[in-house]
């Protein structure tokens, strides 16, 4: 039998020891499913806790605490009535040009933020054929957002059909969760555009990939990268495979749009396996990027996406019968280390986790700060420091984020027990 981390090959079926293999690394998937269960509802179970009078979700005028909220709510299972009424909430933060803000929230963070945060709660709200997701005033806004290019600005002004004074910080988060929202709204042509940028992003760095062992994540809107940055301080820009605090979710973001893309155009959009094969093909280049990883790098919050990416790859190669035993089982070794080191590892006993105080630099005094807890609390500040330049991720968000990530990698584990178990079976 040809070992396996995931268990999915049993070989050589009439060996003993190879059905006692087989059986035991399926207890270990059963035991990996269990605990993020049991990590989801406690993750979920605080979250609501937070909601007004008991935290400041829809008690204070800001989105960030409930965008991505949401998200992890909707996934944990927690009752439709909290989401229902979290939305209600966020209708009173609509603009007339079909953006969403309040007046309350500092401008910088609105401006930064202003289509990634719809771009994130209305993929929830199509889920569940909330009104919002079928505003033609809100839907056609969110579409302006896209270049020709198929990449995704960050702001583009106030006037609706129109760009101005647009920023492109995050250019590839928010051409990942805009196809989110395409394939959430069933709208081809813009899906598969920003898919088009995401697969040619993963292709103009293949070779500094395979040459620098690093990923550079700054590109104008048209997708071409900027390489001219700071690698011994900046943490952003870039991905290597040293440093143990970076914008690692660069890579997990990618390779979840990639896959589901690929999932959508097979089985709902009719395309075949050679029209879809790109796009799966530059998912599984970023998940042989993650092999080559450190596990320290997992003990960083911002490894949260590749759960996503890495679970959403799994699931999608093990139900189109796709990858090698290699791919499969470093898509489960991403997914599994996230899940433990960054999620599991880092709950606290209260069942949420603390805040992430968002370091750009090395040079940055929060840049030294450690978010695994030790006997269940950790020794970092819960608000921003004053006059600093880092930014400030709250636990409400973290949460909200983590539990709808950890979900995706539940799904890709659980498809793969579904598989095992019916190879052994059959054995």
């Amino acid at each position: 039998m040809v070992s396996s981390d995931s268990g999915l090959e049993i070989a050589n079926r009439e060996h003993a020891d190879d059905r006692k293999q087989a059986e035991w690394m399926l207890s270990e998937l059963y035991h990996l499913q269990s605990a993020i269960r049991i990590s989801l509802s406690q993750g979920a179970g605080w979250l609501v806790s937070r909601i007004h009078p008991g935290g400041p979700v829809i008690g204070e005028k800001n989105l960030n605490y409930v965008y991505k909220g949401v998200w992890g709510m909707h996934d944990a299972g927690v009752d439709p009535t909290i989401l229902a009424r979290i939305f209600r909430w966020i209708e009173g933060s609509l603009r007339n040009n079909g953006d969403f803000y309040f007046d309350e929230e500092p401008v910088e963070l609105r401006n930064a933020l202003r289509v990634y945060r719809p771009l994130t709660f209305l993929k929830v709200a199509a889920w569940m054929n909330h009104p919002l997701a079928h505003d033609e005033r809100v839907i056609s806004r969110i579409l302006d957002y896209q270049h020709e290019s198929g990449g995704v600005y960050d702001y583009i002004g106030e006037l609706p059909g129109r760009v101005e004074n647009e920023l492109t910080r995050y250019t590839n988060l928010n051409t990942s969760f805009f196809g989110h929202l395409m394939v959430a709204l069933d709208l081809k042509e813009p899906a598969i555009l920003a898919g088009d940028w995401l697969r040619r992003f993963v292709e103009s760095n293949l070779k500094s990939m395979h040459s620098e062992g690093i990923v550079y994540t700054r590109t104008t809107i048209e997708g071409t990268l900027i390489t001219d940055i700071d690698k011994h301080d900046a943490l952003i820009h870039a991905v290597n495979l040293v440093d143990r605090k970076q914008e690692f979710w660069q890579i997990g973001t990618t390779m979840a749009y990639l896959a589901l893309l690929y999932d959508v155009m097979r089985e709902r959009w009719g395309y075949t396996d050679s029209d879809a094969k790109p796009y799966l093909d530059a998912a599984l280049a970023f998940n042989e990027f993650e092999a080559s990883m450190p596990h320290y790098t997992y003990m960083w919050p911002s490894k949260c996406k590749v759960a996503w990416g890495a679970g959403e790859l799994l699931r999608v190669l093990v139900k189109h019968s796709k990858g090698t035993q290699d791919q499969i089982d470093k898509a489960y070794a991403a997914a599994r280390n996230t899940v433990v080191t960054t999620f599991i590892d880092n709950q606290l006993p209260n069942g949420g986790w603390c805040g992430e105080h968002y370091v750009t630099s090395k040079k940055d005094f929060e840049y030294r700060f450690e978010y695994k807890p030790i006997k269940g609390t950790v020794n970092v500040p819960p608000a921003p420091l004053p006059g600093t330049t880092a930014g400030f991720i709250s636990g409400e968000e973290i949460a909200g984020e983590f539990l709808g990530e950890m979900k995706s990698a539940e799904r890709g584990i659980s498809a793969l027990i579904a598989v095992s178990a019916k190879l052994l079976e059959e054995a």
